[in-house]
Order: C-alpha cells, then structure tokens, then sequence
C-alpha cells in the first residue's frame, strides 16, 4: 500500500498568503474609503468662506 503525500505544510503557506492577501484588501479599502471622506471633508472647508462672520 502506498502512502499518500503530506500536503500540510504546503497548505498552511498558501493558507498564509490567501489571509495576509485578503487583511491587506481590506487595509487598502479602509485607506481608499477615509482618504475619500478626509478629501471630501477638505474640499467642503475649502469652499467656507470665513470671511463673512456674522458681526
């Protein structure tokens, strides 16, 4: 009888890439969605004019 090959070892590393490839989409998402909101928070600033105060 033959004995099958241990594949547990070759699993885990391409178990490792798959994980640390999926946190590190989720850490660029996350980096795409608040420097959207920041751009957009400036772009709104940017447009206020604090010159017209009320007096």
């Amino acid at each position: 009888m033959k004995q099958v090959e241990d594949f547990t070892t070759p699993f885990l590393w391409s178990a490792f890439v798959v994980v640390f490839m999926a946190l590190f989409v989720i850490w660029a998402v996350w980096g795409l969605i608040v420097a959207g909101l920041v751009s957009w928070v400036a772009d709104r600033l940017m447009t206020v004019d604090l010159r017209s105060g009320r007096n």
